[in-house]
């Protein structure tokens, strides 16, 4: 097949060609076909290019849109556990305040402001609420460490606080001054609380005892010991050994005479060997 040839001359001024080239009638009758392929490459193009620019801006969208639901969620994350940290510390507050209530009540302990005030104070902060609650425990912790409470021996009980009949025979009573506990000679004695050994010697009727003085103005009492195993102006700690059980002084055998004073008297002592 013969191919004609054209010459295409680019003619500047004066008729000077610039630049020539030839093309064949060929390219002359598929340049249509080219052209639609350029364009359609061109069109395809765009298309790609713009549905790129349409998934950077929605992703942009997106994410904008997860942050903001993101924040929201911890948002409300952060105001349940407000709320849940509000509810405990109103209770430790609460429970503060009873815990203060019931030793009043039982003529255990005194204090003032012990819970109760910060509950619905919307103002203070839970910072302020937690440190407030830490100085609180400290002072019951402090106070109920200075208490002669609980047990010093668990024996048998053989005579309660308060008006008996003479133990040594007759038909006379006699006014108990605390609780006698039954046990044999040696076993030991603990301390009821911290304090400091005020006596730990012959005491008339009570025979060997020990005096602890306890910081609240409360004394204890451990009578008709074997023996003493503190010395006087020793600070104890609750639960030290004292002393051991035994039968010397005023006794009918062998026991722990328990007594506990307030401001030199005796009282009962029910309320401290069993609190709740």
């Amino acid at each position: 097949m013969n191919k004609h040839k054209f010459t295409i001359k680019i003619v500047g001024k004066n008729n000077k060609v610039l630049h020539k080239f030839k093309i064949t009638d060929t390219l002359i009758s598929n340049f249509k076909q080219y052209s639609l392929a350029a364009a359609a490459t061109f069109v395809f193009a765009y298309v790609v290019l713009l549905n790129l620019v349409v998934y950077s801006v929605k992703v942009s969208i997106d994410k904008r849109s997860i942050s903001s639901d993101l924040a929201s969620v911890t948002q409300k994350l952060q105001n349940i556990d407000s709320l849940q940290l509000q509810t405990k510390l109103n209770r430790i507050d609460n429970n503060l305040s009873l815990i203060d209530g019931y030793l009043q009540n039982r003529g255990i302990l005194r204090t003032e402001n012990a819970g109760g005030e910060l509950q619905y104070d919307v103002a203070i902060s839970h910072t302020d609420k937690v440190s407030h609650f830490e100085k609180q425990s400290d002072v019951f912790l402090n106070s109920l460490r200075d208490l002669p409470i609980g047990y010093p021996y668990y024996g048998v009980r053989s005579s309660d606080y308060g008006y008996r009949r003479n133990p040594f025979g007759g038909f006379t009573s006699e006014f108990h001054s605390g609780v006698d506990l039954k046990g044999p000679v040696g076993d030991p004695i603990y301390a009821t609380g911290d304090g400091i050994v005020n006596r730990c010697d012959y005491y008339s009727g009570y025979g060997n005892a020990v005096v602890l003085d306890h910081n609240t103005g409360y004394q204890s009492l451990y009578g008709h010991l074997s023996s003493v195993n503190v010395v006087k102006g020793q600070q104890v700690k609750a639960g030290d050994v004292i002393g051991f059980l035994g039968s010397t002084g005023r006794s009918t055998g062998p026991h722990l005479h328990y007594e506990i004073r307030k401001d030199g008297e005796d009282i009962s002592p029910e309320p401290f060997l069993r609190v709740f």
